[in-house]
């Protein structure tokens, strides 16, 4: 007989491997979907996520909390060594949820990655002082996503105004690095536009400079079924 999993007496393990099939409504506009996912929910393929834990094992990761600001349902998740140091943020509540069933000890926040950064329990304004964050596991061994693209607006975006960062995806690198601690790593799947000539993302590129050495890029192509935008895996590591 199958036996129930998740802290919970709802689900059996047969019933956690089919919504982990979930994978978003990132693109599926002409599908019907509606709101902010058909923006940001493209779900990694889980070939990918394990290249990218590949990856930060060759540049040195051997263990310590991990971060995963855009977890989805876990997809980046899966391959962590130990996922009681593995927190997470992810803004699709039923997507939290699958995250952390299917991967017992991880924390994942069903809330955004911004509030990571914003005074407790209400986050109505950012953390005073020189603290940077309340959140457990800080500072973090490895930061390990792939975070959405696009215009950074939504209830918290007004708080952060310097730097300021029009676009998402620049924000998850500069505050993911800010959560690393000194030879921590960060590794992202990012749009590939961020590597290409033009100034579009030259002031993030300077922002980043003064805490954090570019590592590495590998370009991967286009991967997603419902878009034909080509992403890199990015690493830089924390000065």
């Amino acid at each position: 007989m199958d036996t129930k999993v998740g802290g919970s007496d709802f689900y059996t393990r047969d019933e956690i491997e089919f919504v982990k099939q979930y994978s978003g409504s990132g693109g599926l506009v002409s599908a019907g979907a509606t709101g902010r996912g058909i923006l940001h929910e493209y779900y990694t393929d889980q070939q990918i996520a394990k290249d990218m834990w590949d990856i930060a094992s060759a540049y040195g990761f051997i263990g310590g909390n991990v971060l995963e600001p855009s977890a989805g349902v876990g997809r980046l998740i899966k391959d962590a060594p130990d996922y009681l140091k593995v927190w997470g943020f992810e803004i699709n509540k039923y997507a939290a949820r699958i995250a952390e069933l299917a991967h017992l000890g991880a924390t994942v926040y069903p809330r955004h990655f911004e509030t990571a950064f914003m005074a407790e329990p209400r986050y109505r304004t950012r953390i005073k002082g020189d603290k940077l964050t309340s959140l457990e596991g800080y500072p973090f061994s490895l930061i390990i996503s792939n975070p959405p693209f696009g215009v950074h607006k939504n209830f918290f975006s007004g708080f952060f105004k310097r730097p300021k960062f029009k676009w998402i995806e620049h924000f998850f690198m500069y505050y993911g690095m800010k959560l690393l601690k000194p030879g921590g790593l960060l590794v992202y799947l990012t749009n590939s536009n961020f590597m290409r000539n033009g100034n579009t993302h030259d002031q993030a590129k300077k922002d980043l400079e003064g805490i954090t050495e570019f590592v590495d890029a590998v370009r991967i192509g286009s991967v997603f079924n419902t878009t034909d935008a080509p992403v890199d895996i990015l690493v830089w590591r924390r000065i």
